[in-house]
């Protein structure tokens, strides 16, 4: 597992964690089932305290991504239901208005936001 946070970046540490566990799932290093490393080794590994891998954690298992067992056992879960889907595809959508209100601040336009976003999705894809 490759994961790496940037402690001068503005977006908090956790919410940088969180992305990252989330890309490992999405690009398949993470599956169903896998165990995650516990809070504490992980802490130790990124650098971080203890408190913010265990607030990554546990956004990842509000939103059905990982389930939490006693003693700081986490696995991935990839779970179906429409109610967690819907809450996902809601977060989702929350940033992509953040995004767009920060762009229309910067005064990017509406079409090059589009060719923005169109180039970093082939870009994923093609890198997946």
């Amino acid at each position: 597992m490759n994961v790496k946070v940037d402690p001068s970046s503005k977006i908090p540490l956790y919410q940088q964690l969180t992305q990252q566990l989330l890309l490992e799932i999405a690009t398949g290093n993470l599956q169903n089932g896998d165990q995650l490393p516990s809070i504490r080794d992980l802490a130790g590994q990124t650098n971080l305290n203890l408190h913010t891998v265990h607030k990554s954690y546990k956004e990842l298992q509000k939103r059905g991504i990982i389930a939490i067992k006693p003693h700081s056992k986490a696995f991935v879960i990839i779970e179906k239901s429409s109610k967690v889907k819907k809450a996902n595809l809601q977060q989702i959508s929350m940033k992509i208005e953040q995004i767009m209100v920060e762009a229309n601040v910067l005064g990017i336009s509406e079409h090059l936001l589009q060719q923005m976003f169109h180039e970093n999705l082939r870009n994923y894809y093609t890198e997946s």
